[in-house]
């Protein structure tokens, strides 16, 4: 037995074990993650058997080298199709097909020159599975990195199986690598990390076969070769916390029904735009915008289709805010804007027409057009007050006074 080989399995399980709690936490694709270093143990504990060459042998290094092919193909998988899903399951067949069938080659030994050929031809599904479909760009690329690869592995197809099997996986890393910078939505220090990683994986391979023929003697360590695994380790636990924090700071600052920006949230913009208002000497309005009659929809049509109302109201009235500005949902049936910058009374009695006008339009709710009406209160500061709760409570007077009135209205705060 190979005892050196303990200590990597002994981190691995750790790591796979505490990782486990995190994968549950952040959504299904983790669970491929979870798999992957799943299969990369699997290898370490085929390698810590160092048994004489025969049957179990064979079986150990067989189960090693699928164990490495499958937890590439899994990276590949989960870095392709996350956030959206890209590979689907014929495509990975045919990348997964060949790499594991030409590692099985390599194993046993199989010496036929023309089963060699064939194990290489196979490179080429990937190119021509992408062709028939007519997949995206990126995919396109894959399949060409796997014939590029097909035909540069034909001349050593026969005397060096172990070089196509082994280059195989390398590229299956370096696609997982590329994938997981397309599919990242923000570069942060997880997502390098895990790229590079990914990368260096893929690379260490082609690296060490390139210095054995150049410098024959030189020994590189296992330790050296064993950096790549460590820092896709580190990338991915990274990676994965940033989004959970980010997935949890949006909870705390979103609505979840609406996914606008909550009460709080909107207090803390309206506070620094405010700040900036006074300092620019800029006008900043408030809009409370409730819909009327709200609880009767609620009771004829049930909470369901109250909820689609409320999410159809949040599109449209979003339709007419800027970058600068915010709406959010602060209330049951009630939304408030925040617009920074209005140049006068004139444009922001425009904007807010064309949000009644949209809120307004009947909404289909199960398959029945259902009329809405809303009613909107406005504040100007520092016109109508200079502080933030005096601005809120202008604006909900106002609102409170269009409601008065019979409804669908705007109103301004001061006006009877």
């Amino acid at each position: 037995m190979d005892l050196s080989l303990l200590p990597d399995i002994f981190a691995l399980a750790v790591f796979i074990v505490g990782f486990r709690p995190l994968a549950r936490r952040v959504g299904w694709y983790a669970n491929l993650w979870f798999l992957g270093w799943g299969f990369l143990l699997v290898r370490q504990i085929a390698l810590l058997f160092d048994l004489p060459p025969g049957l179990g042998h064979t079986i150990a290094q067989w189960v090693a080298l699928w164990s490495l092919a499958l937890c590439a193909l899994t990276f590949m998988v989960v870095s392709a199709n996350v956030p959206s899903k890209q590979i689907e399951r014929a495509l990975v067949v045919a990348v997964g097909g060949p790499v594991l069938f030409q590692a099985a080659l390599t194993v046993i030994g199989f010496q036929k020159h023309w089963v060699q050929y064939v194990a290489v031809a196979l490179f080429l599904l990937p190119l021509v599975q992408v062709l028939l479909a007519r997949r995206s760009r990126p995919l396109l690329f894959l399949g060409g990195a796997f014939a590029l690869f097909a035909v540069c592995m034909i001349p050593v197809a026969v005397r060096h199986a172990d070089v196509v099997a082994n280059g195989s996986i390398s590229l299956v890393f370096l696609s997982a690598a590329y994938f997981y910078l397309l599919s990242a939505q923000r570069y942060t220090r997880g997502v390098v990390a895990a790229v590079t990683g990914l990368a260096s994986w893929g690379l260490t391979y082609p690296l060490l076969l390139t210095l054995q023929r150049i410098f024959p003697g030189v020994q590189v360590r296992r330790s050296l070769t064993e950096l790549p695994e460590y820092l896709v380790v580190a990338g991915i636990m990274l990676a994965l916390l940033e989004e959970h924090v980010l997935r949890t700071e949006r909870m705390a600052m979103h609505d979840p029904l609406t996914d606008l920006p909550n009460r709080r949230m909107f207090e803390e913009r309206l506070i620094a735009t405010m700040e900036e208002a006074r300092e620019t000497r800029t006008t900043v309005a408030c809009l409370v915008i409730d819909v009327d009659n709200f609880k009767t929809i609620n009771d004829t049509l049930g909470h369901t289709a109250g909820d689609q109302l409320l999410r159809a109201l949040a599109v449209r009235l979003s339709w007419h805010m800027s970058p600068r500005d915010i709406l959010a949902r602060t209330g049951g049936d009630e939304f408030t804007a925040l617009l920074a910058g209005v140049s006068d009374e004139h444009h922001l009695r425009f904007i807010a027409g064309a949000m009644m006008s949209a809120g307004s339009v009947p909404i289909m709710l199960d398959g029945q057009a259902v009329d809405v009406r809303i009613s909107i209160g406005i504040a100007l500061s520092p016109d109508h007050a200079e502080d933030i709760d005096g601005l809120r409570r202008a604006a909900d007077a106002a609102m409170y006074s269009a409601k008065r009135r019979g409804g669908s209205l705007l109103a301004f705060a001061g006006e009877e």
